[in-house]
């Protein structure tokens, strides 16, 4: 069977999560309901800056539990870092073990496939390959999202906030961009926030014992 034609492409986009995992369950109702409103292709990406020190479970899990939460929320891609990887090696491979959705390191070319068309993700310093619809990640603070050369660049976005970049397709052209607060008054996602209680409490009992594994 073939994949089903579309005529855009919509991408949603956070970052800086910094290690704010109560948050998710929330954001997940706001990134369901952008994905109902789509007409055509969507893609849910994260940019990076996903832990923090400051964060318990961070700290406990070596960088992994937000990833699982995001993961359930089904991203459809996470950068791993920004000029550094928080997650350790060993860490790091263990966790790409455990979920679904591809880990993109910073400064890298990836690649992602949906509905047999293949993107292209540059971050960083890296360079998006020639012939191929590319994403350049930038994580600019002043940029929403332009076109240069082919390519659609990707800005920062705040912390608590989803980003919408709508894209005509084939023609490869941004035709909407804006970015959506997180309101306080957004119901949690059941499903979302069952996963972020287990993550939690199984960090929790794990930390005790001096180690920890991903729950599943």
């Amino acid at each position: 069977m073939s994949a089903r034609p579309f005529t855009t492409v919509t991408v949603l986009v956070t970052a800086n999560l910094r290690g704010a995992v109560e948050t998710l369950p929330r954001l997940a109702t706001l990134i369901l309901r952008e994905r109902r409103a789509a007409t055509g292709l969507t893609l849910l990406l994260d940019l990076g800056d996903t832990c923090s020190a400051e964060s318990w479970l961070c700290r406990v899990t070596q960088g992994r539990a937000p990833f699982l939460l995001l993961d359930a929320i089904g991203y459809d891609a996470a950068f791993i870092g920004g000029e550094d990887i928080p997650v350790p090696p060993d860490a790091f491979r263990r966790l790409r073990d455990r979920v679904v959705m591809p880990l993109f390191l910073w400064h890298r070319t990836s690649e992602l496939t949906r509905r047999e068309q293949l993107f292209a993700f540059a971050a960083g310093r890296a360079a998006p390959p020639p012939g191929t619809p590319a994403f350049r990640i930038t994580r600019d603070a002043a940029l929403l999202a332009t076109e240069e050369a082919g390519t659609i660049v990707l800005g920062d976005v705040p912390a608590g906030h989803l980003r919408r970049v709508d894209i005509c397709w084939p023609e490869w052209t941004i035709t909407d961009a804006r970015t959506i607060p997180l309101e306080a008054t957004e119901p949690p996602e059941p499903t979302i926030a069952a996963v972020l209680d287990l993550v939690t409490e199984e960090a929790q009992f794990y930390a005790q014992q001096g180690e920890w594994h991903e729950p599943g």
